[in-house]
């Protein structure tokens, strides 16, 4: 079996050679590939984001910069205010020149003032842009809000320039207005200042993020691993192997689904172990006969009387023999979807009345009564020789479980919906509910009460056998106690049928088979 075993697992590997190339590297194992989708996905993300947030933070600082500077203008305006109306009250008028101005915005501003000039009658008039530049202020507009953008491009140059407008309040009436200006770039964040902090932010980001991915990856995978791992275990002949829940409900069930097919696998084997053990020893007791029969014929110790019995002898040992490999080659065939069948009309009537006639003698040495209760029965489109084949392999059941001074019944009907219905009843200890499918598996078989051990394989070869001739057959509990085999076959078996089941179909389990 360890050789068929090695055999088996160097016939997988040649074949998943031959179908599937090798590969290697991380993109070969589901783990390397979680990881690289995951840093993929990581990297995207972290790109992403630093783009939309560096448009988004650039137009924020836009506009508080904006802000900030419409402030400055307010504060600007409100200080010339306040001197101005302090110069005249105290009739002490200074005039103020453009440098002295720039000294109220700090450097990159520049102040204009419109007219009137800041010192009404002064001998220096403050410089005013808006006859030069066009801009327009509106009285309103400085009066809802306390200021207006007003901004413009001077001419022949490259960026546009930022002003901002406040209103000059002197009695707290306008007596006109200043004009605050930077260039645009000033009061902006260009790409360059953002950018460099956001992908620092992001890769900072970006690496717990990974790790974070390489453990749950980790932990996705190991139950994979672990079911790898004994996959390989069960290809090697060790059906122990079992994987342990994962915790997910996929997972899970997959593991379930391995460990129930590792359990049949290995109820399979143990089957089949015990099978072969079985039938080496029914087939040593016939060939240590008919060997032992053959040697005192040719030593020639065997009395002229009884050479016809050590002859007798050994042909019944051969038939018995003949008998085992049929059996073994039909389940063979079943199990390989070779068996065939060849339906004719037959007498079921007759059939019965022959297979009944061949146990007499089986049923007389084991001390059990043979009854016979056959109504009068249609003729049947099927196979004879298989349709005896099941009554025989009942019969021989039948007696061997029913004890001396029991009763074994053979009835036959024909259904109100045609074909024949077979009971095969004994007063034996019958099969238990749970065992009433479970007989029907091949290779398991259970001492009867006489002490033999069959090779488990008379039952499983009934019901593929009644399958193949578009029937069935159960077992049930006997009128009287014991077992009840029903047979129920059509009244025209299918042309040329193949089994439709293997190994017994979904029956497993235990009970004395044939």
């Amino acid at each position: 079996m360890g050789n068929g075993v090695q055999g088996s697992r160097a016939a997988i590997d040649a074949a998943d050679a031959v179908s599937s190339p090798l590969r290697s590297g991380p993109h070969a194992t589901l783990r390397g590939r979680l990881i690289l989708g995951a840093i993929i996905g990581l990297l995207a993300a972290a790109v992403v984001f630093a783009i939309v947030s560096s448009d988004l933070i650039r137009s924020q600082t836009a506009r508080a910069s904006r802000a900030s500077f419409d402030q400055q203008a307010e504060r600007v305006a409100a200080l010339i205010s306040t001197k101005t109306e302090e110069q005249a009250i105290a009739g002490n008028c200074q005039n103020y020149t453009p440098a002295d101005l720039q000294a109220f915005v700090g450097p990159g501003a520049h102040l204009f003032i419109d007219s009137p000039p800041l010192c009404p009658g002064g001998t220096h008039p403050q410089e005013n842009l808006l006859a030069a530049d066009g801009v327009k202020i509106d009285p309103s507009a400085l009066a809802s809000q306390g200021y207006q953008h007003v901004d413009f491009r001077a001419p022949g140059a490259t960026t546009p320039t930022v002003a901002t407008a406040a209103p000059v309040r002197v009695a707290g009436q306008s007596v006109g207005a200043i004009i605050l200006t930077k260039p645009a770039s000033a009061v902006s964040t260009s790409w360059s200042e953002v950018v460099p902090n956001l992908l620092l932010a992001a890769v900072i980001g970006f690496v717990p993020a990974l790790a974070l991915t390489l453990l749950i990856t980790s932990r996705l995978t190991r139950p994979l691993r672990e079911m790898e791992l004994a996959v390989d275990r069960v290809a090697g002949g060790d059906l122990t192997a079992s994987v342990p829940p994962a915790g997910t409900e996929e997972l899970d069930h997959v593991a379930r689904a391995f460990n129930s097919m590792v359990g049949r696998l290995r109820e399979r084997d143990d089957r089949a172990r015990a099978f072969l053990m079985n039938v080496t020893h029914d087939l040593r007791t016939p060939l240590t006969a008919i060997r032992g029969h053959a040697a005192a014929l040719r030593d020639g110790i065997v009395p002229p009387g009884q050479v016809d019995r050590s002859l007798g002898a050994i042909e019944s040992e051969a038939k018995r023999l003949e008998g085992m490999v049929s059996d073994l080659l039909d389940l063979a065939r079943i199990d390989a979807d070779q068996f065939r069948i060849a339906p004719t009309t037959v007498n079921p009537g007759e059939i019965l009345t022959e297979a009944r006639a061949a146990q007499m003698a089986v049923a007389d040495h084991h001390r059990v009564e043979f009854e016979q209760q056959i109504s009068p029965l249609t003729s049947l489109v099927t196979d004879p020789k298989r349709f005896r084949q099941i009554i025989d392999n009942l019969l021989e059941n039948a007696i061997r479980w029913t004890p001396a001074g029991g009763t074994v019944t053979l009835e036959a009907h024909t259904p109100t919906s045609g074909g024949i219905s077979v009971t095969v009843a004994d007063t034996g200890p019958g099969v238990p509910t749970a065992q009433r499918e479970a007989i029907f598996a091949a290779f398991h078989a259970q001492a009867s009460p006489d002490g033999r051990t069959g090779a488990g394989l008379g039952l499983a070869i009934c019901r593929q056998l009644a399958r193949a001739l578009g029937g069935e057959v159960h077992v049930e509990e006997a009128t009287h106690g014991g077992a009840a085999f029903v047979v129920q076959l059509p009244a025209t078996a299918p042309p040329h049928a193949r089994t439709p089941l293997r190994n017994g179909g979904s029956a497993t389990g235990a009970s004395p088979l044939s």
